[in-house]
């Protein structure tokens, strides 16, 4: 049961009951949400799926240990925290596979009286119906393959009871929570600034002018699809590095607010001291997960795209070309004579 379990040291290897020889790697408890898996799904099994994974998050919480009663939230690949009321309907469904270049790790948030790692509704219990997904099953995942963020996810609700103890340990605890899965989105994000980074510099060398043997082998329709190909590499590496440029002096660096909540957190949330402005601060820390949610989905948007829109859409153009270039060159070594000679060595007569 995830009850007993301690906190990982290092990655487990977690086998899904579904599927025979296969397993995921997890991460028990990890240090910024002490109450939550960290679920990363092996490259081989994503190109092995491509289509979709052969197993649900149902399977997940049982592989994990998790009771249906205690399964709060999910996140996918980075996406928004979904509740577990919201994410009901997708709780048999096949996961989509991961986008190449973009996260790979599922957040399981789960519901423990001594934890309150992500605060909301307590859900009615669920009983995983597992055996229920397909390979290849039709599922409205929304754009980008992630179920659609429903109006219940963009609040984080508290227990219950706050507004009958305004004031007390329950509004800690929602301001507590806020910061939880601030600091869980920012360390997901360090990540995907590292990619967006290495994004970013793969669209600049694609930024170039056909080789000659390129112009050559390339018809009218390559050359303007490849103009066409360049405009959007040159966008998507501007919208890389202005993600980049946000993360790191934006409002989660120090130059924004990030600085002054922790040490509010640190001295006045963390300790429970108490203060007149405790309304005031969770308004503002709600705030900042909000906005560090939004820059989380701009910033896997701006993956996506550049993954999706930009180096696929060259490396199509490029390959098309190639073909046409290998095709010339088998052309121009037809041999005469039984002499196998390139036809640009044969003098005219």
């Amino acid at each position: 049961m995830f009850t007993a379990r301690h906190p990982s040291t290092t990655w487990e290897a977690l086998p899904i009951a579904r599927c025979p020889g296969m397993a995921v790697w997890a991460w028990f408890r990890p240090a910024a949400m002490p109450s939550s898996v960290t679920v990363m799904v092996p490259v081989e099994v994503s190109s092995a799926y491509p289509a979709g994974l052969p197993f649900s998050v149902s399977d997940l919480l049982m592989a994990a240990g998790i009771d249906g009663s205690q399964f709060l939230a999910v996140s996918l690949y980075g996406a928004p925290w979904q509740q577990a009321q919201a994410y009901l309907p997708y709780l048999n469904q096949v996961i989509p596979s991961p986008v190449l270049g973009a996260s790979s790790e599922i957040l399981l948030s789960v519901f423990e009286a001594a934890y309150s790692a992500f605060p909301v509704v307590q859900p009615a219990v669920i009983q995983p119906a597992v055996g229920q997904a397909t390979v290849g099953a039709t599922t409205d995942w929304g754009q980008h393959g992630i179920a659609p963020v429903t109006a219940a996810s963009e609040e984080v609700p508290s227990h219950g009871g706050d507004e009958e103890i305004f004031g007390g340990k329950s509004l800690y605890d929602r301001i507590e929570a806020s910061w939880n899965a601030a600091v869980q989105m920012e360390r997901q994000m360090t990540g995907l600034r590292q990619k967006l980074s290495t994004l970013a510099n793969t669209l600049s060398k694609m930024d170039r002018d056909l080789s000659p043997e390129e112009r050559l082998a390339a018809d009218r329709e390559d050359k303007d699809g490849w103009e066409d190909a360049r405009r959007w590499v040159r966008d998507l590496a501007g919208k890389c590095h202005r993600e980049v440029k946000a993360f790191d002096i934006g409002m989660t660096s120090s130059a924004g607010r990030r600085t002054w909540m922790e040490q509010t957190y640190q001295t006045v949330i963390e300790p429970r001291v108490e203060s007149a402005e405790l309304e005031t601060y969770r308004r503002e820390f709600e705030t900042y997960r909000k906005d560090t949610m939004n820059l989380q989905r701009a910033m896997n948007s701006a993956i996506q795209a550049a993954t999706q829109n930009g180096i696929s859409r060259s490396q199509r153009i490029t390959g098309s070309i190639q073909k046409k270039i290998q095709a010339r060159r088998r052309q121009m070594r037809e041999p005469i004579g039984g002499t196998n000679m390139d036809r640009s060595c044969r003098r005219r007569r």
